[in-house]
């Protein structure tokens, strides 16, 4: 197998690569074994993972695969055609903390845990969201480790193979607490938006994790964490934007965008027009 590896992303939470492979006439069809629990995203491609003799499943895009800590295995390639994916790295820490959370386990690799799973759609739609983030000029931290999160949260609850285990894990944390650490982060993103916030980063303010900082400010609120940061920031904008003479790219960059493209993308995304035609329309009144 011909393998080629690039680091996209790299945080404290996570990390993540992507991979390209393609088979090779002098195959060996050797194990492999890995030294970290990880998460496989095919983005294109068809592969089969082999755990065993006459043990295997056949992955496409619409697949996340589970790699355990010291699990042998084994990948071939059907029509070798050959796979691209993305490969998910969290923190051992953090892991711990979202597995147990999610499904009351602190492995991928156990009986509770299908090695694998189809993905539902929305997964599916925001696997494809991660990859055009990691591909972005400016790579916006706080999204790409949130829906890393929410793909490794879809994933594990797909592979659960008792759904009770869930339920249990959800009931953990009372309501006024969940309301306690959304308002203290949405305080936060509040006081300080121009800074480059991290999910991991917000957790530790409020004392949690990761994966359930994520969750709950999504039922809460209403919208994911970097979403929000995103409205915060464009509502200063706003009030520095009636100020006619300044300059919209030193908004932007006051509010905390990373540049004036994404000031107006995120502008327009929000308010259905452009900070111009904004500012035009404010002058005619």
């Amino acid at each position: 197998m011909a393998l080629v590896l690039r680091t996209l992303f790299q945080s404290e939470l996570l990390s993540i690569r992507h991979g390209v492979a393609r088979p090779a006439p002098e195959d060996t069809k050797e194990l492999e074994c890995e030294t970290a629990d990880l998460i496989l995203l095919p983005i294109a491609g068809v592969l089969a993972k082999h755990d065993g003799p006459k043990q295997h499943v056949i992955a496409n895009a619409n697949h996340a695969i589970f790699l355990g800590t010291g699990q042998p295995y084994r990948i071939t390639f059907p029509g070798d055609i050959g796979d691209e994916a993305l490969v998910l790295d969290f923190s051992k820490e953090a892991l711990i903390q979202i597995l147990s959370e999610v499904a009351g386990v602190e492995q991928l690799y156990v009986p509770a845990l299908r090695p694998h799973c189809l993905l539902p759609p929305a997964s599916v739609l925001n696997r494809e969201l991660l990859w055009r983030h990691l591909q972005a000029p400016v790579v916006d931290k706080l999204a790409v480790q949130e829906i890393s999160v929410s793909m490794l949260t879809a994933s594990v609850q797909a592979a659960c193979v008792d759904i009770r285990q869930q339920e249990r894990a959800r009931q953990r944390l009372t309501q006024v607490r969940r309301r306690q650490q959304v308002e203290s982060v949405k305080e936060l993103l509040s006081l300080y938006p121009h800074q480059e916030w991290a999910l991991d980063e917000l957790a530790r303010h409020v004392h949690t994790t990761p994966f359930h900082l994520s969750r709950v400010f999504r039922e809460e609120v209403g919208l994911p964490v970097h979403r929000y940061l995103i409205r915060t920031r464009l509502a200063q904008a706003l009030r520095a934007m009636q100020v006619a003479c300044t300059d919209l790219t030193q908004i932007a960059h006051a509010s905390g965008f990373a540049n004036h493209s994404h000031f107006t993308s995120s502008f327009r995304s929000v308010f259905g027009m452009t900070p111009t035609q904004s500012r035009q329309r404010s002058s005619m009144l």
